[in-house]
Protein backbone atom coordinates (compact mmCIF):
# COMPACT_ATOMS: atom_id res chain seq x y z
CA UNK A 1 0.00 0.00 0.00
CA UNK A 2 1.43 3.32 -0.61
CA UNK A 3 1.57 6.27 1.48
CA UNK A 4 -0.64 8.54 -0.52
CA UNK A 5 -3.81 5.91 -0.47
CA UNK A 6 -5.93 5.90 2.84
CA UNK A 7 -5.55 2.85 4.98
CA UNK A 8 -9.15 2.69 5.77
CA UNK A 9 -12.87 3.63 4.74
CA UNK A 10 -12.94 6.33 7.51
CA UNK A 11 -10.14 8.06 6.12
CA UNK A 12 -11.05 7.96 2.53
CA UNK A 13 -14.87 9.40 4.11
CA UNK A 14 -12.66 11.66 6.19
CA UNK A 15 -10.66 13.04 3.03
CA UNK A 16 -13.96 13.18 0.69
CA UNK A 17 -15.35 16.05 3.22
CA UNK A 18 -12.09 17.92 4.11
CA UNK A 19 -11.37 17.90 0.05
CA UNK A 20 -13.69 20.87 -0.65
CA UNK A 21 -12.47 23.11 3.01
CA UNK A 22 -9.08 22.98 1.63
CA UNK A 23 -9.93 24.15 -1.69
CA UNK A 24 -12.22 26.93 -0.04
CA UNK A 25 -9.42 28.16 2.26
CA UNK A 26 -6.77 28.08 -1.11
CA UNK A 27 -4.63 31.88 -0.44
CA UNK A 28 -6.78 33.27 -3.80
CA UNK A 29 -10.04 32.42 -2.10
CA UNK A 30 -9.29 34.14 1.06
CA UNK A 31 -7.26 37.12 -0.13
CA UNK A 32 -10.59 37.89 -2.18
CA UNK A 33 -12.71 37.12 1.16
CA UNK A 34 -10.10 39.21 2.97
CA UNK A 35 -10.45 42.14 0.16
CA UNK A 36 -13.70 42.09 0.29
CA UNK A 37 -14.37 42.59 3.56
CA UNK A 38 -11.99 45.37 3.72
CA UNK A 39 -13.99 46.95 0.80
CA UNK A 40 -17.07 46.81 3.04
CA UNK A 41 -15.60 47.64 6.61
CA UNK A 42 -13.77 51.08 4.63
CA UNK A 43 -16.50 52.47 2.66
CA UNK A 44 -19.44 51.96 5.22
CA UNK A 45 -18.86 55.22 6.91
CA UNK A 46 -18.65 57.01 3.91
CA UNK A 47 -22.23 55.59 2.73
CA UNK A 48 -24.48 58.84 3.77
CA UNK A 49 -22.91 60.88 1.26
CA UNK A 50 -22.03 59.06 -1.88
CA UNK A 51 -21.42 61.34 -4.74
CA UNK A 52 -21.25 64.79 -2.81
CA UNK A 53 -17.25 64.87 -3.95
CA UNK A 54 -18.07 65.02 -7.56
CA UNK A 55 -20.45 67.79 -7.37
CA UNK A 56 -19.31 70.86 -10.27
CA UNK A 57 -16.37 69.18 -11.29
CA UNK A 58 -15.57 67.07 -14.65
CA UNK A 59 -15.90 63.76 -12.92
CA UNK A 60 -19.65 65.07 -12.79
CA UNK A 61 -20.20 66.02 -16.91
CA UNK A 62 -17.79 62.95 -17.39
CA UNK A 63 -20.67 60.59 -16.25
CA UNK A 64 -23.60 62.90 -18.30
CA UNK A 65 -21.38 62.48 -21.34
CA UNK A 66 -20.66 58.68 -20.84
CA UNK A 67 -24.24 57.44 -20.47
CA UNK A 68 -25.59 60.69 -23.12
CA UNK A 69 -23.16 58.39 -25.66
CA UNK A 70 -24.17 55.22 -24.54
CA UNK A 71 -27.92 55.67 -25.08
CA UNK A 72 -27.27 58.00 -28.54
CA UNK A 73 -24.94 55.33 -30.28
CA UNK A 74 -25.74 52.25 -28.21
CA UNK A 75 -29.35 52.03 -29.10
CA UNK A 76 -29.36 52.80 -32.66
CA UNK A 77 -26.31 50.57 -32.98
CA UNK A 78 -28.50 47.38 -31.57
CA UNK A 79 -31.25 48.53 -33.65
CA UNK A 80 -29.36 48.22 -36.72
CA UNK A 81 -27.83 45.05 -36.06
CA UNK A 82 -31.37 43.11 -34.64
CA UNK A 83 -32.42 44.66 -38.18
CA UNK A 84 -29.58 43.55 -40.11
CA UNK A 85 -29.85 39.92 -38.66
CA UNK A 86 -33.37 39.55 -38.97
CA UNK A 87 -33.13 40.59 -42.37
CA UNK A 88 -30.58 37.86 -42.53
CA UNK A 89 -32.79 35.13 -40.81
CA UNK A 90 -35.54 36.42 -44.24
CA UNK A 91 -33.03 35.89 -46.41
CA UNK A 92 -31.76 32.22 -45.42
CA UNK A 93 -34.14 30.64 -47.40
CA UNK A 94 -34.07 26.70 -46.40
CA UNK A 95 -30.11 26.88 -45.83
CA UNK A 96 -30.25 26.03 -42.20
CA UNK A 97 -26.69 27.17 -41.65
CA UNK A 98 -27.57 30.38 -42.43
CA UNK A 99 -30.64 30.05 -40.49
CA UNK A 100 -28.46 29.19 -37.65
CA UNK A 101 -25.82 31.70 -37.78
CA UNK A 102 -28.65 34.64 -38.28
CA UNK A 103 -30.31 33.23 -35.13
CA UNK A 104 -27.04 34.04 -33.07
CA UNK A 105 -26.64 36.92 -34.63
CA UNK A 106 -30.50 38.21 -33.45
CA UNK A 107 -29.99 36.97 -29.70
CA UNK A 108 -26.60 38.47 -29.39
CA UNK A 109 -27.81 41.23 -30.34
CA UNK A 110 -30.38 41.37 -28.63
CA UNK A 111 -28.56 40.61 -25.36
CA UNK A 112 -26.57 44.05 -26.52
CA UNK A 113 -29.88 45.56 -26.44
CA UNK A 114 -30.78 44.03 -23.37
CA UNK A 115 -27.33 45.41 -21.84
CA UNK A 116 -28.08 48.87 -22.80
CA UNK A 117 -31.50 49.11 -21.74
CA UNK A 118 -30.36 47.60 -17.76
CA UNK A 119 -26.89 50.16 -17.70
CA UNK A 120 -29.41 53.52 -18.85
CA UNK A 121 -31.94 51.91 -16.08
CA UNK A 122 -29.27 50.56 -12.97
CA UNK A 123 -28.56 53.88 -11.44
CA UNK A 124 -32.29 54.57 -10.59
CA UNK A 125 -33.02 51.15 -9.35
CA UNK A 126 -30.01 51.42 -7.48
CA UNK A 127 -31.04 54.67 -5.74
CA UNK A 128 -33.98 53.33 -5.49
CA UNK A 129 -33.61 50.18 -3.44
CA UNK A 130 -30.68 52.15 -1.57
CA UNK A 131 -32.96 55.24 -0.41
CA UNK A 132 -35.20 52.62 1.18
CA UNK A 133 -32.64 51.29 3.08
CA UNK A 134 -31.22 54.79 3.92
CA UNK A 135 -28.40 55.21 1.60
CA UNK A 136 -28.53 57.44 -1.10
CA UNK A 137 -26.71 59.31 -4.04
CA UNK A 138 -26.24 62.90 -4.37
CA UNK A 139 -28.25 64.48 -7.17
CA UNK A 140 -25.40 65.48 -9.26
CA UNK A 141 -24.20 61.39 -9.60
CA UNK A 142 -27.27 60.17 -11.45
CA UNK A 143 -27.18 60.07 -14.79
CA UNK A 144 -30.73 59.82 -15.99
Amino acid sequence: MSNDSPSTADESFTNVLTAPVRRLASPPVVQFAMGLAFLLVATTPAAADVGDVYCDTGVETGITLVFGALAGLGLPATAFFIGRSGLSYMRAGGNPEKKNDAKQRLVMSGLGFAIIVIALISPELVDKVGSQMGFAFSDCVKPI
